[in-house]
């Protein structure tokens, strides 16, 4: 089951609270920052420009935050350089939102904002 849209724009809310944080640095390094909703994931991500993609830019995913409704809990996941998504191992899942982007945000083991954070 999707979010609900009450659930949808407090997560919209927050999650563009961290990108707006980390935006200025993003674009000083050439490229900006986005997010994306799937079902019961978001998935936060880098926008960079490209000449050799039709569209002109290729994203570079950062973290996925899901939502197992079940459980009550928020799994948090990085994508590896394989470009598969791993379960982040200092902290695999919070009981709150807000303490799984502070988890991403903090980025303790360097391995969700890697270019981002490139000076």
């Amino acid at each position: 089951m999707a979010f609900t849209e009450s659930e949808r724009k407090e997560f919209e809310h927050l999650v563009s609270e961290i990108i707006e944080s980390r935006r200025e640095q993003a674009t000083n390094n050439g490229f900006d920052l986005g997010y994306k909703f799937s079902n019961q994931s978001i998935e936060l991500f880098e926008i960079h420009p490209s000449s050799h993609n039709e569209q002109g830019f290729f994203n570079f995913s950062v973290a996925k935050l899901t939502y197992v409704r079940t459980k009550d809990i928020w799994k948090i996941s990085w994508m590896r350089g394989s470009l598969k998504w791993q379960g982040y191992r200092r902290c695999p899942e919070t009981k709150t939102f807000n303490e799984a982007l502070f988890v991403v945000n903090e980025d303790a083991d360097e391995v969700f904002w890697k270019l981002s954070s490139a000076t």
